[in-house]
């Protein structure tokens, strides 16, 4: 997905109402579930999980952005919404903040920015169609490797670890697969074992991300019945 920040820099991020928020630390909340939607947030450097938690406490994560990548998207909405989920910083990150009042006014005055978010949007329900088809129709080996190939594409290759180095635990990926921490602790062992992964503590590293979709397509290729009939484990 192309990055918006080129393109907001005219848009958005010159009004003297944004806010460039810089050295954020891991662990830090940009906005919580069901509050105000009173900002929208553009990443410029660094990773942002959006996390969702129902009323007896399960949690899962619902996307994974990366830099060129709006999130609290709700606040542009033409009336007030709370933001669906919870937004955390995953990598020490640089964030644009950005007020509604603004995004609206730039969504309504600028053709260029308003084309490009309209495009970027219609990206986002697509990959999110895409992941209800993973939860339903593909097995928990199948959405790790997507997953890890998919968030390979978010960070820098590093020369030292000869691999794309993924910050994020066991219990995160398994709250974005939709599995369970012992059904994705498992997979990843086996996953290591074929020279897919390497582990760490509160980091994956991946050596080859074609390797990973080799191995997906392999999976999908092999199968011998459909998925769609197997229980789908949450």
């Amino acid at each position: 997905m192309t990055s918006l920040v080129p393109i907001a820099q005219t848009a958005l991020l010159s009004a003297p109402e944004a806010i460039r928020l810089g050295s954020l630390r891991r662990s830090t909340i940009l906005f919580s579930q069901e509050q105000a939607g009173d900002s929208v947030y553009l990443i410029e450097e660094g990773l942002v999980k959006i996390t969702r938690t129902n009323e007896v406490g399960s949690r899962i994560i619902l996307t994974i952005r990366g830099p060129g990548d709006l999130v609290g998207v709700e606040a542009h909405a033409s009336d007030v919404q709370s933001y669906y989920g919870e937004a955390e910083v995953l990598t020490p990150a640089t964030i644009y903040r950005i007020p509604r009042e603004v995004a609206a006014r730039s969504a309504r005055e600028d053709r260029e920015w308003s084309g490009a978010l309209v495009t970027y949007l219609v990206g986002r329900r697509r990959a999110l169609a895409e992941k209800v088809e993973l939860l339903c129709l593909h097995d928990v080996e199948y959405r790790i490797l997507h997953y890890l190939a998919e968030l390979s594409t978010l960070v820098k290759f590093s020369d030292s670890e000869s691999g794309y180095q993924l910050p994020i635990t066991q219990l995160e990926l398994a709250d974005l697969v939709g599995a369970t921490r012992e059904t994705t602790s498992t997979t990843l062992n086996q996953l290591e074992r074929r020279n897919l992964v390497k582990l760490s503590r509160r980091m994956l590293t991946i050596p080859s991300p074609d390797a990973l979709r080799a191995a997906a397509a392999e999976k999908t290729s092999g199968a011998k019945a459909p998925v769609a009939r197997q229980a789908v484990e949450v």
